[in-house]
């Protein structure tokens, strides 16, 4: 059993803007919940190995650039959510587990939350912007565990705060680049102007049938993996194809198989763009919000069985292709009308999957001091049909996929992963016929 130490709120060093900061359409439809990852560090002969006092100051001064995450979401007079900036602080929490890494169950990693990071009620505010929790454990090591509050910022967002308080930790004060709060480039027009289709907020409601259990397997992919992987999606450029695209389309490939979804019916992925460079103009690097927008592609089933990884690749390239300015101030339009009616994050039906990747996030760019953390793993991966694609520690260019499946699902989908994983033929394949030159697009 985790022992709590001490929890507190920790506020910033210094005066801070105050008052309500203006949430725009795309924080609206961010579910008030909590997301984050926990990180694990081992024992060092540094001076003041995460030391408590050195943490609190650090992380202080760290609000003062991220002032809102010391703030407290709010309902606004006109139903929509706003920040109030009153610099109340994160909650802050220091802990004991009386164990060592090498004793710790990593199965499944939603377990991670239980033992890791602050819950809600511990707190006192559901309202809260942002809990920490520093664990010692009995071999010397530490573990951190984050978790924000999902209604305002997303995982860019959330790794960007990470490095400046583990830059400020460190005393490298000159790394430091201040957040941008400023959400004037995602307002609505007036009048809205809908050109798309966005589906992915149309509101449907799915109920979700009763599962005996679910398990959540992590797939590790070297970096000659991944590379090969992407070689059978171009005939003489693979650098063409981005990893993510391969990823998706052989997950999506496994899982129609594993799910055992009849040819004739119809699958769904949907998944997460990060939409800071598709504006016209861009949104500053770190713009700090759920500059993010989901995106969905549909087939039918045989096709996405049939059809070899390249072509399931190229039709997912293509959605993500599509997340341009225009398709963003539709939907920002598109959500200004709808107001409350949408909902962001549906549940999964069977047919469907969700991918979120953090590939392309400093995950491990989180050094307070004490040296790189040696692991690191989001806690909230245990909603069925869920896929998260991570890089793996150090420099090994690898990749983690970890997919969370009801457990029949799961060890078909197993087997055909790690088959096609060893397949390094192009034209090859375990799932569907040997040869597909020739088929069409999705």
């Amino acid at each position: 059993m985790v022992e709590v130490i001490e929890s507190s709120f920790v506020v910033p060093s210094d005066e801070t803007p105050k008052g309500r900061l203006w949430l725009s359409n795309l924080d609206q439809v961010a579910q008030s919940a909590f997301v984050g990852t926990v990180y694990f560090y081992k024992k060092t002969e540094a001076t003041n190995f995460f030391s408590v006092e050195v943490l609190k100051d650090a992380l202080s001064k760290a609000l003062v650039l991220f002032y809102p995450l010391a703030g407290r979401h709010v309902v606004g007079s006109d139903g929509r959510v706003e920040l109030d900036c009153n610099a109340k602080g994160c909650f802050f929490v220091i802990a004991r587990l009386e164990c060592t890494f090498d004793s710790i169950n990593f199965q499944p990693l939603s377990e991670l939350k239980h033992l890791f990071v602050p819950n809600i009620k511990m707190a006192g505010s559901p309202f809260v912007m942002l809990m920490i929790q520093v664990t010692y454990l009995k071999c010397g090591g530490v573990v951190l565990g984050f978790a924000f509050n999902h209604v305002f910022g997303d995982a860019r967002g959330s790794f960007h705060f990470i490095q400046t308080w583990a830059s400020i930790t460190r005393g490298d004060l000159s790394s430091i680049i201040p957040p941008s709060f400023d959400q004037t480039p995602l307002r609505a027009r007036s009048p809205p102007i809908v050109k798309f289709d966005h589906t992915e907020y149309t509101g449907e409601t799915i109920t979700r049938p009763a599962l005996t259990s679910i398990m959540t397997t992590k797939f590790r992919l070297s970096k000659d993996q991944v590379r090969t992987l992407k070689s059978r999606c171009s005939e003489v450029n693979f650098t063409k194809i981005s990893s993510f695209c391969v990823i998706v389309s052989l997950v999506w490939k496994c899982y129609c198989v594993a799910q055992g979804l009849d040819p004739d019916s119809t699958s769904h992925i949907i998944f997460l763009v990060d939409i800071r460079d598709r504006l016209k103009p861009p949104l500053p690097r770190h713009h700090f919000s759920n500059a993010i927008v989901w995106r969905s592609l549909q087939s039918k089933v045989s096709k996405i069985t049939s059809n070899p990884l390249r072509n399931v690749a190229e039709s997912v390239r293509s959605a993500v292709d599509s997340v341009n300015d225009e398709y963003v101030r539709s939907l920002i339009d598109y959500l200004e009308i709808m107001k409350n009616e949408v909902f962001a994050k549906k549940q999964v039906p069977e047919s469907h999957l969700r991918v979120v990747s953090i590939s392309r996030m400093p995950v491990y760019d989180s050094d307070f001091g004490w040296g790189a953390p040696y692991f690191a793993s989001r806690w909230d991966v245990d909603e069925n049909r869920t896929v998260y694609i991570n890089n793996e520690s150090g420099e090994s260019g690898g990749l983690e996929v970890v997919v969370t499946l009801d457990s029949a699902t799961m060890h078909c989908f197993e087997k055909l992963f790690n088959e096609e994983l060893n397949t390094d033929n192009k034209n090859s394949s375990s799932i569907g016929p040997k040869n597909h030159i020739g088929q069409s697009k999705l």
